[in-house]
């Protein structure tokens, strides 16, 4: 059986932003996931908090756009005693992949969850982007994890290697 896709949603309490991914989070989701947690930084959210619980996994390239987001935002000046994005009830399987990948140490990890009012959280609806958006996106967060680790490159080099010689042939047509 399939295991169902990601489905997010969302709410804001300044300056918090939370969002729950619930499902398989991979590369269908990561770029909506991007632009969600973009988006709620730029209405004021400080830190965002991302419950897990309902997490079943969690791709490489979903694991490089977070890193993405978390290392864009620890640059502008936050330590790691307060990061900008932050886990609760992450499940053994993501918490090992995102240790395995280097992608950990940039996010928090909440010991306990937050008090949430989930009467207010929102659905996000897929924006859906062209192939070449997606490829894009994979190739970023692809190349972030190599930067991160150098046990990555190994991992990724044909990845990444595929997805240029297919940018780069979309590009010319």
């Amino acid at each position: 059986m399939p295991l169902p896709g990601c489905q997010l949603s969302y709410f804001s309490e300044p300056p918090t932003g939370y969002i729950r991914i619930v499902g398989r989070a991979a590369v269908e989701g990561a770029r909506d996931f991007k632009i969600l947690v973009e988006r709620l930084l730029a209405d004021g959210a400080q830190q965002i908090c991302l419950d897990l619980s309902a997490c079943l996994l969690m791709d490489s390239t979903f694991s490089g756009v977070l890193a993405h987001l978390a290392s864009c935002r620890s640059v502008s000046g936050r330590t790691q005693s307060n990061p900008t994005l932050v886990l609760f009830r992450p499940n053994e399987r993501v918490k090992d992949l995102l240790d395995s990948l280097g992608v950990l140490p940039l996010v928090g990890v909440l010991p306990e969850s937050p008090q949430i009012q989930t009467e207010s959280e929102a659905t996000l609806v897929p924006a859906g982007g062209s192939r070449t958006d997606t490829a894009q996106c994979c190739l970023e967060a692809h190349r972030l994890l190599m930067a991160l680790r150098p046990e990555n490159v190994a991992r990724f080099s044909e990845l990444t290697r595929m997805l240029e010689q297919q940018l780069g042939e979309q590009s010319h047509e």
